[in-house]
């Protein structure tokens, strides 16, 4: 009888202490300290301020248009962060489209692409992973939308220079 006690022990202790042991192993050993987070976020705006156009001009074959150049050596708009776009004055909620950040314009950036997407230059990004793409190969190109979990590629506005002068909001809550 004892035995059977025993055995019914490890069998809970295996079947409900185990997949505990390691949720709590993978959320300690998943999590990044606040120090790495800092220094992944310093490097971040360090390479945000400071663009890389010869290995991009490399990396895709040709110069890049003036106003990708532009937008990267506008130091504060580069900066701006959690802001919408539109091309409407007053748009409705499914009209705006959501920048939580621009990416960098440097090397790593290209080299980090999500597949299918290499041809493109992702320069900002809605925080979830979904990008806004241009082909760096046209003058002034169309404005992509890369939806990651689908790869599905929607068009924003027909060129660069036109969505860089949509008036920027604050997001509605």
């Amino acid at each position: 009888m004892s035995n059977t006690i025993l055995l019914v022990i490890f069998m809970i202790g295996l079947f409900v202490g185990l997949p505990v042991a390691l949720l709590l192993a993978r959320d300690r050993l998943g999590r990044p300290s606040r120090k790495k987070l800092e220094q992944y976020s310093r490097k971040f705006n360090q390479r945000l301020q400071a663009p890389d156009f010869p290995a991009l001009e490399r990396h895709f074959g040709c110069p890049l248009p003036q106003a990708v150049r532009a937008l990267y050596e506008n130091k504060p708009e580069v900066r701006r962060s959690d802001f919408q776009v539109s091309a409407d004055a007053q748009p409705a909620a499914d009209e705006c489209w959501y920048l939580a950040f621009y990416q960098p314009a440097d090397e790593e950036n290209v080299r980090d692409a999500w597949p299918g997407t290499e041809q493109y230059f992702a320069f900002a990004d809605d925080g979830c992973g979904n990008g806004y793409l241009i082909n760096p190969r046209e003058a002034d190109p169309p404005v992509l939308f890369h939806d990651h979990e689908t790869g599905e590629l929607s068009r924003v506005c027909d060129h660069f220079t036109e969505f860089m002068s949509w008036p920027r909001r604050q997001p509605k809550a």
